[in-house]
């Protein structure tokens, strides 16, 4: 990390840091997280899954490294926050709001789709703005291709000496690594532990749910239109919260295009 010049701090989690940086010798600021290496698993899947994806919608990957105490992760920098941040400055968007932003995570999660690559844990916190105001995907740490299993490639990743110590601890951990926040997490999951890219597409209607209402708890479901939503939102919003928000896969969920107003 000797290239690098830390700013700011920017954010903290459980086990993590994330400063302001810039590359010596250069005026390019950067994100640096500096991460405990107790989650060595998700960051190796991070670096897996997004080192060669170059897109306007996803946090770009520059470069990680190792030191005796830390893994650090060197990202694109996005100076807006998170949208859960967002939502909880502003408690609900307009409708038109929630179309401009909807286009940029449902133009996102296609791509990262397109990959073949299933997110698997799609909520606000791991969507990020930058200075524009484009919305990004950030932390793959739960992602896969589809078939994969997490836990034996967790398993791959991990250093024996650095995993968690109890057998709770180590089971709490194997569940949330498997399945991602289950606020959010489709009903198949949740039944079946089975996740695929209609689980993503379950989890975009949630987040859209939540833009518009500032409602992350006891989504609705599936009569979107006989909630308090009616009246306040479009028939076409309606139906595509409706569409996506299907208990049963088999049913749909539905992505209808739904592009902003010109």
């Amino acid at each position: 990390m000797e290239n690098f010049v830390l700013y700011e701090e920017l954010g903290r989690g459980d086990h993590s840091v994330i400063y302001k940086g810039r590359r010596k010798g250069t005026i390019n600021f950067v994100a640096i997280h500096c991460i405990e290496k107790c989650k060595r698993p998700e960051v190796t899947n991070t670096v897996r899954m997004t080192h060669d994806i170059t897109h306007p919608n996803v946090v770009k990957f520059y470069e990680w490294y190792e030191t005796s105490n830390h893994l650090w992760l060197v990202v694109e920098l996005c100076t807006g926050g998170s949208l859960e941040s967002l939502i909880e400055q502003d408690k609900h968007l307009p409708e038109s709001s929630v179309r401009v932003f909807g286009l940029d995570i449902i133009t996102g999660l296609h791509y990262i789709h397109s990959l073949g690559i299933l997110f698997c844990d799609l909520r606000p916190s791991k969507i990020l703005l930058d200075g524009t105001g484009a919305l990004k995907y950030s932390d793959f740490g739960l992602a896969r291709v589809e078939g994969e299993n997490l836990d034996e490639l967790f398993h791959k990743f991990a250093d024996p000496g650095e995993i968690w110590s109890t057998e709770d601890e180590v089971e709490m951990a194997r569940k949330l690594k498997s399945s991602g926040s289950p606020t959010y997490m489709a009903p198949e999951s949740l039944d079946r532990g089975e996740v695929s890219m209609l689980s993503d597409l379950w989890a975009l209607g949630c987040v859209l749910y939540e833009i518009f209402t500032d409602i992350h708890k006891d989504f609705p479901l599936p009569k979107i239109k006989g909630t308090r939503l009616s009246g306040k939102a479009s028939p076409d919003f309606l139906n595509i919260l409706e569409g996506l928000l299907q208990k049963t896969p088999e049913k749909g969920h539905i992505l209808i295009i739904y592009l902003p107003d010109s």
